[in-house]
C-alpha cells in the first residue's frame, strides 16, 4: 500500500462521530505494536514488523493532523493545539526510527503513543 493510500484510510478512519475514544484506540493499538517489536527486536523479521508499526503509526499520526485541520476532534482549542504539535514531534520520531532504527527511539515512539492514548482517554471521561 503507498503511502498515499495509507494516507486516505486514515483520513478515513478518524470520523467525528467516533470522537476522541477512536483516536485514543487506534493509538493503543499502534504503542502495543511498538512495543512488540521492541521486546522482540532480534527477532528474523524484525526489519519488516517495524517497518509495518511505523506506517501504520505515522497514518494515525497523519490521521490526528487531518482531523485537527478540518476540526472534526471535539477537543478544546488548546488540547488541539497541544495535539497539532505532539502529532509533528511524532512524526519526526517515526522518520527518525526509519533512518536509525534502535530500541530507544521505538521504545520512545511507543511510550509517547501509549501516553497520548491514555490522556485522551482521562480527557474524554473528565468531559
Amino acid at each position: 500500500m503507498s503511502a498515499d493510500q495509507q494516507i486516505n484510510q486514515a483520513q478515513h478512519r478518524v470520523h467525528p462521530v467516533e470522537g476522541v475514544m477512536s483516536e485514543a484506540a487506534q493509538l493503543d493499538s499502534i504503542a502495543a505494536r511498538l512495543m512488540m517489536v521492541q521486546r522482540h527486536w532480534n527477532d528474523p523479521n524484525r526489519v519488516t514488523q517495524l517497518a509495518d508499526a511505523l506506517a501504520a503509526s505515522r497514518v494515525v499520526w497523519h490521521g490526528i493532523q487531518t482531523a485537527l485541520a478540518e476540526s472534526t476532534l471535539a477537543l478544546p482549542p488548546d488540547v488541539q493545539h497541544n495535539l497539532l504539535i505532539l502529532s509533528v514531534y511524532a512524526d519526526g520520531k517515526i522518520s527518525a526510527c526509519e533512518t536509525m532504527p534502535s530500541t530507544e527511539g521505538v521504545g520512545s515512539l511507543a511510550a509517547l503513543t501509549r501516553t497520548l492514548a491514555g490522556s485522551l482517554k482521562e480527557w474524554r471521561v473528565a468531559a
